[in-house]
């Protein structure tokens, strides 16, 4: 089996990707977080339930708290435009949460069943 480097270790946090916001008929471009940040998210969610892999459920979290967090998350993911959290908590109803849950997808944080199922 291969060593893993340096280089592809960071190479996640420097991917992006292109999402279509049908709300505002136009594109951003977000990006992955990077463990410190997801960090900070985590913070704001409390004791974390687990499932049985090890990864966060995030179906048995509190509502309010996950739209905060998701909020959080596109804020922090957003590579084009760059909003700050208080402009992003502005975007149309479901937008936020929408953008929230494909950065942590792409975080590897959320499989893509489990943001389908919250989009």
């Amino acid at each position: 089996m291969p060593r893993l480097t340096k280089e592809a270790i960071l190479e996640g946090t420097r991917v992006r990707s292109t999402l279509t916001i049908k709300e505002y008929g136009a594109d951003v471009v977000i990006r992955p977080l990077t463990d410190g940040e997801l960090s900070k998210i985590f913070s704001v969610l409390g004791p974390m339930p687990l499932k049985e892999d090890g990864t966060p459920d995030l179906s048995k979290m509190d509502l309010s708290k996950n739209f905060e967090a998701l909020r959080m998350a596109a804020s922090m993911g957003l590579e084009d435009p760059k909003l700050t959290l208080e402009e992003v908590a502005a975007m149309k109803f479901g937008v936020p949460e929408y953008i929230g849950m494909k950065v942590l997808e792409l975080s590897g944080v959320v499989g893509a069943e489990g943001a389908k199922k919250k989009g």
